[in-house]
């Protein structure tokens, strides 16, 4: 119990503290509101817990140990995406600049589930901390299919909990957001978004 306790709390910590998902959430809310910035939230914490399951039942341990270079490659394409990403987000349109506002405004790709899912896979923070969460509570002396599903499941909600916010951050700014202000705030986003990605790149 108080090693499930632990990991819980480790958990919420994750995905409670910035990085490239919290930033494109906050980006998102500020853009198409909270409603429509649900499906990526979800997409977020069930793609991570998918990514934990898979590595911690050990294939993707085999991808990744396969040959070194899959590793580089792997930051490389998270880097290209996420730098896509931050375009997208500082060139996006903004109300006084576009004929549409408010509902009307289009969702970004990786603002629905399947796309903010499949981005765990390219997101180097996502990989730190499966990394730090497998080797910290995962015992190989045990079954491991349990283990994976607790630590899989554990995510799904420590991840809308401390994304949550964020989201609803973003949503709230961007009511007071128009013209020139938007245009400012979505370019800080964009720079943030290529910044949260450079301390698991180094």
């Amino acid at each position: 119990m108080l090693e499930l306790t632990g990991f819980a709390v480790f958990a919420l910590s994750s995905s409670i503290t910035p990085g490239p998902n919290n930033v494109l959430l906050t980006a998102l809310g500020a853009s198409v509101g909270l409603r429509r910035g649900l499906p990526a939230l979800f997409g977020i914490a069930f793609g991570f817990a998918v990514m934990i399951f898979v590595i911690s039942i050990g294939i993707g341990r085999v991808i990744l140990e396969a040959d070194p270079a899959v590793t580089l490659g792997m930051r490389l394409v998270g880097l290209s995406i996420i730098a896509w990403m931050a375009w997208q987000i500082a060139t996006a349109p903004v109300a006084d600049e576009a004929d549409f506002a408010g509902d009307a405004t289009p969702t970004p790709r990786l603002g629905n589930f399947l796309g903010a899912a499949a981005f765990q896979w390219v997101n180097p923070k996502a990989w730190m901390i499966c990394a730090s969460a497998i080797a910290a509570y995962l015992d190989i002396t045990r079954d491991i299919l349990p283990q994976a599903t607790m630590l899989a499941a554990t995510f799904v909600v420590a991840g809308l909990v401390g994304c949550l916010p964020w989201l609803a951050a973003g949503t709230l700014v961007g009511r007071f957001l128009k013209g020139r202000r938007a245009r400012i705030f979505n370019s800080v986003m964009a720079v943030l978004l290529v910044a949260s990605m450079m301390p698991a790149l180094i």
